[in-house]
């Protein structure tokens, strides 16, 4: 880190920014505005010198990973790294084989929270490891009767039961309502059944019904914008999964195709 703070470009801002040395403890309350506004300034300045501004620690601190302003995912939610529990899927007649604590693995991901879905990444590749969709279904619990884990917040959708583990019942209580919140304000739709039993709303006014997928026709199929594609091809069309991958997008696209 050293060598690349000695070899920024010209022009660039070389010198980090300072923050007043006087005590929290002995400033005057008619002057809390002006210290959050010398905040404010000195993040500012952090966030215009790109070395910083990419630092992993910065945007840990920040909130925000490079999902994060990508309009064709919808507005942004809250995010932050998070210890993830194995295992929660829901897939019939397949049970864990003893429900003790063994069987589980507890891994740390950056949980991304959207309109209409949740997903996590490996932190150090920023590879999408799972989607979890908002559905009728989708429902928040914390705590460690419910999660079977101390500051434990359990997130349920048709096909996945996701524990999480928090740091405290604080960061519990703050993750569920900051999740519950969002997803109730921008993916209400995906939160009740629609017509035809599916889980979306009907769309007025496009070409294609997303996500509507026509299978009774052998000369045309319906399918989801293509960027949506790019983020989860293995979508389910159908839910709950109840068939094994007989309705997942690209198994129906193979089949039809």
């Amino acid at each position: 880190h050293t060598v690349r703070r000695q070899s920024i470009k010209r022009g660039e801002p070389r010198q980090m920014p300072s923050l007043p040395h006087t005590a929290e403890s002995t400033v005057r309350e008619e002057h809390f505005s002006s210290r959050r506004k010398q905040l404010e300034d000195y993040l500012t300045k952090i966030l215009k010198m790109p070395m910083y501004r990419n630092y992993h620690g910065t945007m840990e601190f920040i909130g925000v990973s490079q999902l994060s302003f990508i309009h064709d995912l919808g507005p942004k939610g809250i995010e932050g790294l998070i210890m993830k529990r194995s295992g929660g899927h829901r897939i019939p007649g397949l049970n864990c084989c003893g429900q003790g604590r063994m069987c589980y693995r507890w891994s740390k991901r950056w949980l991304v929270v959207k309109d209409s879905f949740l997903l996590y990444m490996k932190p150090d590749s920023g590879a999408i490891a799972f989607v979890l969709l908002v559905d009728k279904e989708f429902n928040i619990k914390i705590g460690q009767k419910e999660t079977e884990t101390k500051y434990g917040l359990q997130i349920d959708n048709l096909s996945r039961s996701l524990i999480l583990k928090c740091n405290s019942y604080r960061h519990a209580q703050w993750w569920r309502q900051g999740i519950d919140e969002f997803v109730r304000k921008h993916g209400k739709d995906f939160l009740t059944e629609h017509r035809f039993g599916s889980y979306a709303a009907v769309q007025e006014n496009t070409l294609a019904k997303w996500p509507v997928l026509c299978l009774q026709t052998t000369y045309t199929v319906f399918f989801p914008p293509l960027y949506f594609l790019r983020l989860s091809p293995e979508i389910f069309m159908k839910r709950p999964v109840v068939e094994g991958n007989r309705w997942r997008l690209d198994c129906i696209l193979k089949r039809k195709a």
